[in-house]
């Protein structure tokens, strides 16, 4: 009689539920929520490096860049509250002509050890020949950023979790041809 109440007793059923289900919506919520973090670091990321492309092609006629140090400030403020310091943020500058009549490098410039920028690296993200003119004599340029972000998990402890992250923004200059820089001879635009 005792083993026939104990088999029709359901009290305890909820509980053995809740306890199998629990860990899989554990993992469904971590997982969510890191996933959640990981797109918007790689949305602050494509903002940074829009907003470092825009700034640059905003250079005016008379204005030579002498310092990145503005434009990097920038970047960083956009991926705020996302940690930048040490290694974390690495920022690649380039100004792309066509006078040649092919895409031409006439500076760049790295920040925090980032890889240079070349005109193999850069066709492989984007037809130049869209952005520009490439017949020869041509004063067209493209401004080239590329950041590469090294993002870790808020929860790294636990899921040890790291990726590297990397946007490249392209931008025409909007008030001369080219952006001179000091980085060009006489800072003046081939």
């Amino acid at each position: 009689m005792l083993s026939i109440k104990l088999a029709s007793d359901r009290s305890g059923v909820v509980a053995i539920e809740f306890a199998l289900i629990l860990p899989i919506m554990l993992i469904i919520f971590f997982g969510s929520y890191e996933a959640a973090n990981l797109v918007l670091a790689y949305m602050k990321l494509e903002d940074a490096a829009e907003t470092a492309a825009d700034l640059l092609a905003q250079t005016t006629v008379n204005t030579v860049i002498s310092s990145f140090t503005g434009y990097t400030n920038a970047v960083q403020q956009v991926l705020s509250p996302l940690p930048t310091s040490g290694s974390q943020l690495k920022i690649a500058y380039a100004s792309v002509t066509y006078s040649t009549g092919s895409p031409v490098i006439d500076w760049h410039y790295e920040y925090n050890g980032a890889t240079a920028l070349t005109i193999a690296n850069i066709t492989t993200n984007q037809n130049l020949a869209n952005l520009g003119s490439e017949t020869s004599g041509s004063t067209d340029s493209v401004i080239v950023v590329q950041l590469t972000y090294a993002y870790t998990s808020s929860s790294s402890h636990e899921l040890n979790s790291a990726y590297t992250l990397s946007e490249i923004a392209y931008n025409r200059p909007r008030y001369t041809n080219c952006v001179a820089t000091y980085l060009n001879t006489g800072s003046v635009c081939p």
